[in-house]
């Protein structure tokens, strides 16, 4: 019997390694909340690969750590399910039917750093008294690989992150 059940499922081909190039995805950043700046969430659409890679920009540290999280979906997901899904992620729920992703992939410490760093404005909090800077980042990514999963190739972009401004 186990015989049979391996070779069954030796003539069904292995499931393609996503190539997530960040070059040509969609990219969303967020940097406010309904109640007002909050850290940089940067999602990276990759519609055909029905994958998103999410960078987290921490501004509640100076050393602005970013994180990144690659989730994979089902093969029928498409471009609007994923649209809906990244809306919820930042949001407060709208949809109530979206797609589940079927890995999720929170990807090593040391694969992003910041090799630039740039001030091109302040903006004040709705509240009237905190002031932010806001700064233009240049974020440098490592390749990272998941056999049989995804391939990830190193990338170099640039976000925006607000972080709260020093009183003087």
């Amino acid at each position: 019997m186990l015989s049979f059940l391996l070779n069954a499922f030796a003539d069904e081909p292995a499931a393609a390694e996503r190539e997530l190039a960040v070059k040509g995805a969609k990219k969303e950043q967020v940097r406010h909340s309904m109640m007002g700046i909050r850290d940089t969430l940067v999602f990276y659409t990759f519609a055909e690969q029905q994958a998103v890679l999410v960078l987290k920009i921490d501004n509640s540290n100076a050393g602005l750590p970013v994180s990144g999280t690659v989730y994979l979906f089902d093969p029928k997901t498409t471009e609007d399910g994923l649209a809906k899904w990244i809306n919820n992620q930042h949001s407060d729920g709208l949809f109530p039917e979206v797609p589940e992703p079927t890995l999720v992939s929170k990807l090593p410490a040391g694969t992003f750093s910041i090799t630039e760093r740039e001030l091109v404005g302040k903006e004040k909090q709705p509240n009237g008294h905190d002031v932010f800077s806001d700064l233009k980042l240049r974020i440098s990514a490592k390749e990272h690989r998941e056999e049989g999963k995804f391939r990830m190739p190193p990338f170099v972009d640039d976000a925006n992150v607000y972080v709260k401004a020093e009183a003087s």
